[in-house]
């Protein structure tokens, strides 16, 4: 992934798009994020349909895929799958960058992605309001999921959940069918 660095986020939102290019800003750094590969838009599609069924029974939450979200004047990123709970649940549909920051940001972990990078968009998340930041490893088949509280590491023999979506529960296996 290439790095530029010292971008405002108007200067990132006034970028003209480019097809089969997908760009995020981290820390004034406009940071390039690789195409996504079957296995990980499966994992996505699991996880969002889970999601999406679990919404249809409270209308006060709702899952979205590849949504920006403008956290400050120098962070514009796009988790994989957002999920807005409450009064975040109330935004304008139509219009993108989201002014704020998910309860719950979900990015799988593709091979090619920085560790560095993935920390720090963990703190970034954390920093300005997203409850919790789940990350989905497909190599090792587990999820961690972070919170201001700390780290919870979720193996493929067990369940999904959070406090967040009461009564949410999801087999981490699932995800990697």
């Amino acid at each position: 992934m290439a790095a530029i660095a010292g971008m405002t986020g108007a200067q990132f939102d006034a970028l003209p798009y480019e097809d089969g290019r997908r760009w995020e800003l981290l820390s004034g750094e406009l940071i390039e994020v690789p195409s996504p590969t079957p296995e990980h838009q499966d994992i996505v599609f699991n996880l969002l349909t889970a999601l999406k069924q679990y919404g249809k029974s409270r209308p006060a939450t709702r899952a979205h895929q590849d949504v920006e979200f403008a956290l400050n004047q120098q962070d514009r990123l796009r988790p994989n799958i957002c999920v807005l709970i409450d009064d975040r649940a109330n935004i304008d549909g139509r219009k993108v960058p989201i002014e704020g920051a998910p309860n719950i940001a979900v990015e799988a972990i593709s091979q090619s992605e920085r560790s560095g990078e993935t920390r720090r968009k963990v703190l970034t998340y954390l920093g300005y309001g997203v409850q919790e930041v789940w990350q989905v490893y497909p190599v090792t088949r587990e999820v961690l999921i972070f919170s201001l509280g700390g780290r919870r590491e979720l193996r493929e023999d067990q369940i999904l959940n959070t406090e967040l979506l009461p009564k949410f529960q999801l087999p981490v296996t699932s995800l990697f069918i």
